[in-house]
């Protein structure tokens, strides 16, 4: 039996290469490995953004999209949107639509978006120029990542991020060889898509673009201009780069505009103080070893271990044919921690955008030992074999642990709060920060007061003040941090105007029904 193709007659034979069995039993690993914890909670690992994405998701859900959307955690006016939430409208319509479980349909769609990320992939791959069989073993190698299985599964918009990126980068490359209208055009949705969802990780991919235009155009010497109107250097790089990146940057003004209407919100726009600091960091946080051992360590959860690369980089030394597409992932992999220092120090999941290069720089290095032939290609297979032993064991090891504990620590506080309030009221919320995780599994509006607000009792009374159509129906303690004596609190909230009853929620919340006297 035979099926056409459009280089002639390809056998079912040469179709079903041992590549195409070895990515298929990577991919059914890896979506096994994904579902280990499935209907747990969101709270297994950062559960603060999780939750946040979540909650985002919720308040979406049977209506319209908007671009203030709501992420309703710090008061009203509830828009403090930070980047555009394509993922979230995906998750919200497939709620509205199946009324699937809220959890699940946010993890199911994050996966989906792991997967597609492989076509890009291929097609990146298909342009360096490799063969069929050395593509699809260099996405089994990606599948298997342990980093990439976890955090696939999570209710994040990373991986949507990355497969708009990939998109991106899988469009540009080829333009930048032939900038016809159509793949520029190409290029430029991906890459305004890409910068739109997530910035920090089109940022990465964006170098990698810049890199690649620099060498075409240093490799032309004094012939600086191409025939048609595309391929002047200047055009070009201000359409695949300025474009997307001016796209980003309109988006950013209007969610800063947005954020500016809430008391609190002004605090989270790009200029504030506080969030500076935390996009950031300092310079001295990013001349210890601490912070680079932090952020070096997902890229050896990515990699199974770090050792994986060095041996890889070794193996380059006897295949050198490969390594411009190497050195390039190499020199663009510190470059958004040196930039992002404190995002990438704090979360774990920051390395999405940029681990990524470390398993090309892998499989690139020891496909071209595949490519030599020979003892060199026994060498290479061993490496594969090792480095697909080596990322089961790491998951097994690692992050197995993570998604099998479910966290059902909110169960009970937010079993009392939705006893207690109707589905329209407000919390007030002190001592989580300004965490989405009790309004999220509350599925309430908050008010959540951030720690560098330095929330008091003293302050309570104006928290409670909320003007119509809105109305605070509890006020929840967390007495983890700083103790409330519960008759201050009371006599505080009945001076404030409001009746209140008291429930203990459980060891870490107390919860006080208010409601406006008469």
């Amino acid at each position: 039996m035979t099926m056409s193709t459009s280089a002639g007659k390809l056998t079912w034979r040469q179709f079903l290469t041992p590549a195409h069995f070895l990515l298929a039993a990577c991919l059914i690993y890896a979506v096994w490995a994904a579902s280990i914890g499935w209907h747990n909670t969101v709270l297994d690992f950062i559960g603060f953004r999780q939750a946040q994405t979540g909650l985002t998701a919720y308040f979406m859900v049977g209506r319209p999209p908007s671009l203030a959307y709501e992420t309703p955690v710090v008061g009203p006016p509830w828009s403090i949107p930070f980047e555009l939430p394509v993922y979230q409208w995906i998750v919200a319509a497939i709620i509205t639509l199946r009324h699937t479980p809220m959890d699940e349909t946010g993890r199911a769609v994050s996966l989906v978006f792991f997967l597609l990320m492989l076509f890009p992939a291929y097609r990146v791959l298909a342009w360096l120029g490799f063969a069929r069989g050395h593509r699809l073993l260099a996405l089994a190698i990606f599948t298997v990542s342990p980093f990439y299985i976890f955090w696939s599964r999570t209710f994040l918009i990373e991986s949507t991020a990355l497969f708009f990126s990939l998109c991106y980068l899988a469009a540009a490359l080829p333009a930048v060889d032939k900038p016809t209208p159509g793949r520029v055009t190409a290029a430029l949705l991906f890459g305004v898509l890409a910068a739109l969802v997530k910035i920090t990780t089109c940022f990465v991919f964006s170098l990698l673009i810049l890199i690649y235009l620099a060498h075409v155009w240093l490799s032309q010497g004094r012939d600086r201009f191409r025939p048609t109107v595309l391929g002047r250097p200047a055009l070009l790089c201000l359409l695949l780069l300025g474009v997307p990146f001016a796209a980003g940057w309109s988006w950013t003004r209007f969610a800063d505009e947005q954020k500016a209407l809430n008391p609190i919100g002004r605090h989270l726009t790009t200029s504030a103080e506080v969030m500076h600091k935390w996009n950031y960091g300092s310079f001295e946080q990013r001349c210890t070893l601490t912070t680079w051992g932090a952020i070096l360590a997902p890229g050896h959860y990515a990699l199974g271990h770090g050792g994986v690369l060095a041996v890889a980089l070794l193996a380059l030394a006897f295949a050198r044919r490969r390594w411009r597409p190497v050195l390039a992932c190499l020199l663009v992999y510190p470059i958004a921690p040196l930039v992002f220092t404190n995002l990438y120090w704090y979360h774990e999941y920051y390395s999405f955008a940029n681990n990524v290069l470390l398993l090309a720089a892998t499989a690139i290095s020891l496909i071209a030992l595949l490519e030599r032939g020979g003892a060199y290609r026994l060498l290479g297979e061993a490496g594969v074999a090792a480095f697909l032993a080596l990322a089961i064991w790491r998951h097994q090891d690692y992050y197995l642990p993570i998604q099998s504990c479910n966290h059902e620590e909110l169960n009970a506080v937010s079993r009392t709060i939705q006893q207690v309030t109707q589905p329209d009221d407000v919390l007030v919320i002190l001592g989580c920060d300004w965490s989405s995780e009790v309004p999220y599994y509350s599925r309430r509006r908050s008010l959540s007061i951030p720690c560098w607000l330095n929330p008091s009792l003293e302050k309570v009374p104006g928290y409670l003040d909320m003007a119509p159509p809105y109305h605070v129906g509890a006020l929840v303690v967390r007495t983890g941090g700083e103790h409330f004596d519960r008759a201050t609190v009371e006599e505080t909230i009945r001076k404030a105007g409001f009746a209140v009853q008291y429930h203990r929620a459980d060891e870490e919340f107390e919860v006080y029904a208010v409601q406006r006297a008469r």
